[in-house]
């Protein structure tokens, strides 16, 4: 196999999605002998330290002995895992830091992927480190290639000035934007599902399909994080991302081929489609909430979170109803809700269909319910369909079953971890599981007025709901107005238990 990339330098390598993402992802790769000889990993950090005080730092945190696939990896990589210091503030530091880096490369000017796993903020002052290396590239064919962690900016003022700083020291082709949720092996299978299986596409529309419902919770609050949670809330960490782009691989019309292009062409068509709410709209169409204290299980509430500021009005739920202007989608209403401190952790797509038309079963009653497909991205990825059935016996009866696909069962418990996917595809200059500039701006533009509105005179209060609870009221409210509910997981478990 060919790869362009021979070494990784990761900017922020200290920080704690290094030490437990991205180190831990390559040292699998190197298990699995899925990189190119003589790899090397270069991570970077302000403080002065030498790579065996790093290698101690990091091994102090992987728990190397209950992954015996990390620590094989590990073993094989970590003397070629050099730290190198870098401070973007320091005065000359883009001349100091190539002097430095090429110091203790083993090759004169091996092709590069540089990894920006620093705050959005931040993201500027590194590239000027980057830019000396850009004009210095002794790969033809291959040139460096530089790798964005998500947020990709605040807002859509914000994203376009860091692209427009990017494309300053690199070429379209040259930036990989990551969303770590399309690494995700139930997401990459959407895809399949739908396009490899004829008999999805003939009823994936508004004809068939009632409603489409993208859930993410997390049972935990946010941790150490405040500093960065505090400043984004659930709406632009989750939704502006991760759940919009499970929302372009369900609602995406079939591409042309699964090259980059034609899939980031698909996507960018559902997002543009996306129907922008009006100031006045936002408050009948979104909810958001924090969450608050439950002292029965001795759990705080946000406001209470250390780090986070006296008062703030960041959102920790966030939900709303949403709909793509298009021939195939008209009049579906997709909802969309994410949130912390919830009662379950789980991240799941509800595909509910359309009641029958027509019951020859008159006597059921409304025992027949409408179809409902489910599919689990996390945690113990599964697809379920929900079908009427009779159960055995002498009564005619109707109760509806489950015709599962369990990852588990059908390939084992192995599942590569996202970071893993996506570094190897990084390495191979393969963009198709990334996001193009068009889709992050199309993104920003539906979520922007949302956040303008909720932070507007008068607007819709900050709604609050029990910490491990099913969330606020006014989320089933949202939907109840309008004929719907959130369906229970596809597990059996009601959410509201």
């Amino acid at each position: 196999m060919f790869f362009c990339a021979s070494s990784i330098v990761i900017f922020g390598g200290t920080g704690d999605l290094s030490l437990r993402k991205l180190i831990p992802a390559l040292c699998r790769l190197e298990s699995a002998g899925l990189l190119v000889r003589d790899f090397h990993v270069y991570v970077t950090g302000r403080s002065m330290m030498g790579s065996h005080e790093f290698i101690e730092k990091f091994t102090a945190k992987a728990g190397l002995e209950k992954d015996a696939v990390l620590k094989d990896g590990f073993e094989k990589l970590k003397s070629r895992i050099v730290y190198v210091a870098a401070d973007p503030q320091a005065d000359n530091e883009e001349n100091n830091f190539y002097q430095r880096l090429n110091q203790v490369e083993t090759q004169a000017a091996p092709a590069r992927l540089f990894y920006l796993a620093v705050p959005p903020e931040s993201m500027g002052s590194f590239i000027k480190l980057i830019k000396p290396f850009s004009d210095k590239n002794l790969h033809p064919g291959c040139p460096i290639r530089v790798l964005v962690e998500k947020p990709f900016g605040h807002n859509l003022e914000s994203s376009i000035e860091l692209n427009k700083r990017l494309l300053e020291t690199f070429r379209e082709d040259q930036i990989l934007r990551i969303d770590h949720y399309l690494g995700k092996e139930a997401v990459q299978n959407i895809l399949f599902m739908r396009f490899a299986n004829i008999f999805f596409e003939p009823v994936w529309n508004n004809h068939f399909i009632d409603n489409v419902q993208i859930s993410f919770a997390e049972k935990i609050g946010i941790g150490s994080r405040a500093g960065y949670f505090d400043q984004t809330g659930i709406l632009r960490d989750v939704i502006q991302n991760h759940l919009l782009q499970v929302l372009c691989m369900v609602a995406m019309e079939p591409p042309l081929s699964n090259r980059p292009s034609d899939l980031h062409l698909e996507k960018n068509k559902v997002l543009k489609a996306i129907r922008r709410y009006s100031a006045d709209q936002v408050a009948e169409e979104t909810v958001r909430a924090q969450y608050i204290a439950d002292p029965a299980k001795s759990i705080s509430g946000y406001l209470q979170e250390p780090g986070v500021k006296p008062g703030s009005t960041t959102e920790t739920f966030a939900a709303g109803r949403l709909f793509i202007d298009s021939w195939r989608w008209s009049g579906v209403p997709f909802y969309l809700r994410a949130g912390k401190r919830l009662s379950k952790s789980l991240t799941e797509i509800c595909i509910s269909f359309k009641a029958l038309p027509h019951s020859i079963f008159k006597d059921l009653g409304s025992g027949i319910t409408p179809n409902r497909l489910f599919i689990r991205i996390q945690p113990d990825e599964s697809i379920t369909m929900k079908l009427n059935s009779k159960p055995p016996g002498m009564h005619m009866k109707v109760t509806d079953v489950g015709l599962k696909f369990s990852y588990e069962a059908e390939f084992g418990s192995y599942r590569p971890d996202a970071y893993e996917r996506l570094l190897l595809d990084a390495l191979k200059a393969d963009s198709s599981l990334f996001l193009s500039s068009n889709e992050i701006a199309e993104a920003w533009k539906f979520i922007d007025p949302i956040i303008n509105a909720w932070h507007s005179p008068g607007a819709q209060p900050m709604f609050t709901y029990k910490a491990n609870s099913a969330g606020p009221q006014e989320a089933d409210q949202l939907l109840a107005k309008h004929g719907h509910q959130w369906y229970p997981s596809e597990s059996g478990e009601n959410e509201n238990d």
